[in-house]
């Protein structure tokens, strides 16, 4: 092979908290690229044009800006039989989370939107009996923003140490892995198991008390 780059191993789970790279996932093509096709299997530039139905000039376009963010890497090269240089591409992590405080930081809709997922979070707790005072949500919002900030923080630290085995998995398999070792590495992290604690606290004082059985 030639015209490699030096590619570093593809991390577990990647968090976005700068507001710039942010906006850049909120593009639909680009966020296509990332998260339906990329971090499933490396890909060329023609491949994703055909699946995504476009130009493959658009693509390599919003490939170079993916790259630059640090959101894609070139993978390999490969040799066709026609001597045509083939690159593919690849996802720099399994899986990725935008950060709560990089949204809110942003400008507009997309802080917008992070503030509302999170009272809509707060909100939708009721649901499981869990009534918090209207006068206490901005502090509920506070704690969960904190305790996903760590927990994100913490899950993002795991390496995928085998690509090659990794990609014979199955997606569900993948997934139950995945969810086993982020849970692993929470349950070491001191300071995620005291925000954790603070937070079950917090819910602890607006659990509805169930009498049905009194």
């Amino acid at each position: 092979m030639s015209d490699e780059e030096e590619v570093l191993p593809m991390s577990d789970l990647e968090v976005i908290s700068d507001p710039k790279t942010i906006k850049i996932l909120f593009e639909p093509t680009r966020a296509a690229i990332v998260f339906k096709y990329l971090s499933n299997v490396p890909m060329t530039v023609k491949q994703l044009a055909d699946a995504l139905d476009k130009n493959p000039g658009t693509i390599l376009h919003h490939i170079d800006k993916l790259k630059k963010a640090g959101l894609v890497v070139q993978e390999r090269t490969e040799q066709t039989p026609t001597g045509i240089t083939q690159r593919f591409y690849r996802t720099s992590a399994r899986e990725y989370r935008l950060g709560i405080s990089g949204m809110m930081q942003t400008n507009g809709g997309v802080a917008q939107f992070a503030k509302d997922r999170l009272q809509s979070t707060v909100s939708a707790l009721r649901v499981y009996g869990i009534d918090i005072a209207d006068s206490q949500k901005q502090e509920a919002m506070e704690l969960l923003r904190q305790l996903i900030e760590i927990e994100n923080e913490v899950s993002s630290n795991l390496p995928i140490c085998d690509e090659e085995l990794y990609r014979q998995l199955s997606p569900s398999v993948r997934n139950d892995a995945s969810r086993i070792m982020r849970k692993f590495a929470l349950e070491k992290d001191s300071i995620y198991r005291k925000h954790r604690e603070q937070w079950n606290d917090f819910l602890k004082k607006f659990e509805r008390k169930n009498t049905d059985n009194e």
